[in-house]
């Protein structure tokens, strides 16, 4: 309502000398204030200038959360691969055949 009140007294001035009905006064009036509030709104998200996250529009102040860690050898924690996901799920796969063809032969 900032814009009615620091504005109601000069654009009734005007509705009198144009003859303006009151609803067509009270219609510039909320106009205007929804015109001044839009801009304003726009301005704030305009504001920030902190880059946009990779792969996303926003930055990660507005844009919710990182894609997270760069994979493989770009990842400055990098060592081996022996616990990346390609690695872990050929361990998985490597037991679950284990599990299954193991337990059917005796042993010794």
């Amino acid at each position: 309502m900032q814009y009615i009140q620091s504005n109601y007294q000069a654009l009734a001035r005007k509705a009198a000398e144009q003859q303006w009905s009151h609803l067509d006064y009270l219609a510039q009036l909320v106009e205007r204030e929804f015109t001044t509030r839009e801009m304003r709104s726009i301005e704030r998200r305009i504001s920030c200038q902190c880059p946009a996250i990779r792969d996303r529009s926003r930055c990660r102040l507005h844009g919710g959360l990182s894609p997270g860690a760069p994979r493989g050898d770009q990842n400055g924690n990098y060592v081996d691969g022996h616990y990346t996901a390609e690695a872990v799920r050929e361990r998985r796969w490597a037991k679950s055949l284990l599990d299954t063809f193991g337990k059917d032969k005796p042993h010794g």
